[in-house]
């Protein structure tokens, strides 16, 4: 009996709560009408903000970023103040209200500004980007820079390669063949058709000498068997020692001629034979070797370290701070949210309402009793 009692009480409750509802059914409207009336010309008088966000990669070199990001969003919360809020100014035009990392990509940022009007925003959101541009500029630039220069001179060392090692290495190598070795064979054939036929020439004539000699020697002995005289005897015997001086002198004479002949077949000549042999299987391809192939590599290798540093200035390995993509533009203000704040403002008003008439109501009915 009791839960149905309750259960009665209960529902007349309900009953009477609607019924105070519909009895002061003006008074809520009205109520909630003024509220959102307040609400209404609230937001009509707040100064319409607009939002403007880009979207920032942070410049790199080899592979490095040039800034750590916690750094440059640190850096620019304290230069554009991002802790001093809307309500703190006297008057307000616009202001960066977010720098924000993004959590997977480490090298990008984001960065939102807020102005009465768009262009205001987008004014200010190129300010900051501008100073990110131009923080870390010049260290992009003195990057580049070095590298140009380190580009200079391996192109200066390549022209030095081309106009004067070159250069230098066909010139000796012209005079080796057009001076040097035409030269060891002038001389090496003076020696076979001149030197050793002039000292040929030489043998021959003490040769003939050396026939007159021996022959005047045999006369003379001839002489001495037929002559008696003593005297023509003595002089006969001075003369056959003096022809065999002169015939031992020829021999002598013709020994040494012999020997130069022999020298300069088995020395002077393999001696200047040696030296162009030299000359043609060593000096010259040495120099041909440095002309063609060392110089050569060495041209390779530079023209390798032009590429390594004109890759190291390209885009895919240094670049400074950029904006990705465009800038973010919203066509209406972010604040305030008129709709939404009215909307609450009715909503609000309507439960208020309703709470002041069970209000007045019960305060009512304490009075009665």
């Amino acid at each position: 009996m009791n839960e149905i009692t309750k259960y009665e009480e209960d529902e007349i409750d309900l009953r009477e709560l609607w019924k105070i509802i519909v009895k002061k059914r003006i008074f809520i409207m009205v109520f909630t009408s003024i509220i959102a009336s307040i609400a209404l010309i609230w937001v009509m008088t707040r100064i319409p903000i607009y939002e403007v966000k880009s979207s920032i990669q942070i410049g790199y070199i080899e592979k490095n970023l040039i800034v750590e990001t916690n750094i440059l969003i640190k850096t620019l919360n304290v230069i554009f103040n991002l802790n001093d809020k809307i309500e703190t100014k006297k008057k307000f035009i616009s202001e960066v209200t977010s720098i924000s990392s993004n959590k997977n990509i480490k090298n990008f940022i984001e960065i939102k500004t807020q102005a009465i009007s768009n262009d205001e925003a987008l004014k200010k959101n190129k300010e900051v980007v501008s100073y990110i541009e131009q923080q870390y500029k010049s260290t992009i630039n003195q990057y580049i820079l070095t590298n140009k220069n380190n580009i200079k001179a391996i192109k200066m060392q390549i022209n030095n390669i081309d106009n004067l090692e070159s250069k230098n290495f066909l010139r000796q190598i012209n005079m080796l063949k057009s001076q040097d070795i035409p030269k060891l064979d002038k001389k090496i054939l003076f020696y076979q058709k001149n030197t050793i036929n002039t000292l040929k020439g030489k043998i021959k004539l003490y040769n003939n000498k050396l026939k007159e000699y021996t022959k005047a020697v045999k006369q003379i002995y001839q002489n001495n068997k037929e002559i008696t005289d003593k005297t023509v005897s003595t002089i006969s015997s001075l003369q056959t020692v003096n022809y065999q001086n002169m015939i031992l002198n020829s021999e002598n004479k013709i020994k040494d001629l012999e020997l130069k002949i022999e020298l300069i077949n088995n020395e002077t000549i393999p001696d200047l034979q040696i030296q162009k042999d030299n000359i043609i299987k060593d000096k010259l391809v040495q120099l041909e070797y440095k002309l063609n192939v060392e110089l050569v590599n060495k041209k390779i290798k530079l023209k390798e370290k032009i590429l390594k540093y004109e890759f190291k200035n390209s885009a895919q390995n240094v670049q400074n701070s950029k904006i990705i993509g465009s800038y973010i533009i919203q066509d209406y203000p972010i604040k305030p949210k008129k709709k939404l704040i009215i909307v609450v403002a009715l909503i609000t008003g309507f439960i208020l309402s309703i709470f002041v008439v069970f209000f007045l109501n019960f305060i009512a009915k304490e009075k009665d009793k």
